[in-house]
Parts: structure tokens; C-alpha cells; sequence
């Protein structure tokens, strides 16, 4: 028993697996997947919801694969497959081949309903009527520096945490591009700037709006900068800021 792991499937309101709860209980999914392909000798290996599944079926059928994963009955669920960065549904009778060494993967949703938008001009179906933003990134493989808009809604920034609804009217479409704004963090406190260079004397007056050069010396230091960087910023240099940088700065009298 100590070698096996429950897998517990939340389901959200409509009835859809809850992504959220996925990709929190990740580190969960991958030990099970781990253990249990250890043990395993079939040939082909694939993933539903992020518990693992194996055959030595070179080709299954969307419905095979729904009742391997216990989805019955298999009309009852909406099966989408990700792959090469994109989301598309698996119907019934549409058959997958599988690649040996690659593990496959599939969220499931209990729906009878697909919903199709765009990710950087790449036709995407979900199972769910929102999907979230840490999805998009996740099996979009967007890197996490960049942000999502929407261009329904006039290039409106999706929060990180947030989610898109796709039951609007028409395809919605979402873009992912550099942040005219990025979020750091200055003595603790939380600070949204531009996401351009910025001076050592501009990162000292987010700390001290009133900062005063002639009197005092800030002492400055930082971490999570670009590449991992991390130092100190003094008079006369500049520094590209990246989401999720701190600072810490220290005012002391010259005299």
C-alpha cells in the first residue's frame, strides 16, 4: 500500500475537473506517475487528469481511453489532449496513436459542451466554460515573464490568477506579450512600475518618495532579478526590473 497514491478528482461546479486543484496537487500526480510506471511493462504510457495509464495499444480510440481512465460512461465526458502546445478534444471514436517514450496527456471534463478560442492564433478546445490563466501558460508553454490579453476586450491584461470565460459570443481570443507593467517589491511592500531600466536613484524614491541625496545614502540591494541576478544597485547604474524582483533599501545619514 505504501507504493500507491489515491488520486482525488475535484470536480467544480459545472462539472469539469478543477484546474486549480490539478496542478496544486502536482508534485502529487508526478509520484504516482513515477511509482507506478516504475512497475509498469506496457509499452505506451499516458496520463488522464493527471493520474497515469498504460497499454501496449499502439492506437486507442477516445472512447477506450475514457474507460481505462474510469470516465463512464464515456458520452458523459468531454476529453482533450495536450499536445505540442495546443488543447483539442478527443471524440469518441477519434483514435490517438501513441509514441513510445512520450507519455500522453489528457484532462477530462464531465460536459457535453466544447469550447473553442485562440492562443496565439492557434486554435484551442476546452471542456469548461473558463478556463484559467495558469492553464493557458501551463500547456501553452508560455513563459511565465510574459502576460495574457484578450483582444475582445480592447487588450485587457488577464491576471496570473485569474481565468477566461469562454461562453461569451463569437471565439475568444487571447494573446501573450512583454507587460507594459510588471509587479516588485520594494521593503515588503508590493509596487507596480514600468518594465523598463530603472535608476538607482527611481528604485530609491519608490522606497522614499521624499528621498533627499544631498542628506542621505540609500543602500540598495536586490534578488530574482533578470536570470536569477542578484547584488547591489548604486549611484549612476540601472537595472532592468522583471516580475516578481525585490528590493530592500536602506536610508542612512552621511553625516
Amino acid at each position: 500500500m505504501a507504493s500507491e497514491t489515491l488520486i482525488i478528482r475535484a470536480l467544480q461546479g459545472d462539472g469539469s475537473k478543477s484546474g486549480r486543484c490539478q496542478y496544486l496537487k502536482a508534485g502529487v500526480h508526478m509520484e504516482c506517475k513515477m511509482t507506478d510506471m516504475a512497475r509498469s511493462h506496457d509499452k505506451f504510457q499516458f496520463t488522464v487528469d493527471g493520474a497515469p495509464h498504460g497499454t501496449n495499444d499502439k492506437t486507442m480510440d477516445g472512447s477506450q481511453i475514457r474507460e481505462t481512465a474510469g470516465l463512464t460512461p464515456a458520452s458523459d465526458f468531454v476529453l482533450i489532449q495536450i499536445d505540442g502546445s495546443i488543447a483539442f478534444s478527443i471524440g469518441i471514436e477519434r483514435d490517438v496513436t501513441f509514441e513510445r517514450g512520450k507519455v500522453a496527456t489528457f484532462v477530462s471534463f464531465r460536459s457535453d459542451r466544447i469550447y473553442n478560442f485562440t492562443v496565439n492564433e492557434r486554435g484551442w478546445e476546452w471542456g469548461a466554460p473558463a478556463i484559467l490563466a495558469a492553464d493557458i501558460f501551463r500547456h501553452g508553454g508560455i513563459d511565465d515573464g510574459l502576460e495574457l490579453i484578450l483582444d475582445s476586450a480592447g487588450d485587457t491584461p488577464v491576471p496570473p490568477d485569474g481565468e477566461v470565460r469562454l461562453d461569451g459570443e463569437g471565439v475568444e481570443r487571447i494573446r501573450s506579450r512583454e507587460p507594459k507593467t510588471v509587479t516588485i517589491k520594494v521593503n515588503g511592500r508590493s509596487r507596480t512600475v514600468e518594465k523598463k531600466p530603472h535608476s538607482y536613484r527611481e528604485i530609491a524614491k519608490i522606497a522614499y518618495p521624499d528621498a533627499n541625496f544631498e542628506n542621505f545614502n540609500y543602500t540598495i540591494t536586490y534578488l530574482h532579478g533578470v536570470h536569477g541576478a542578484e547584488g547591489d544597485l548604486v549611484e549612476g547604474e540601472t537595472i532592468q526590473v522583471r516580475k516578481g524582483m525585490v528590493f530592500n533599501v536602506r536610508r542612512s545619514d552621511k553625516s
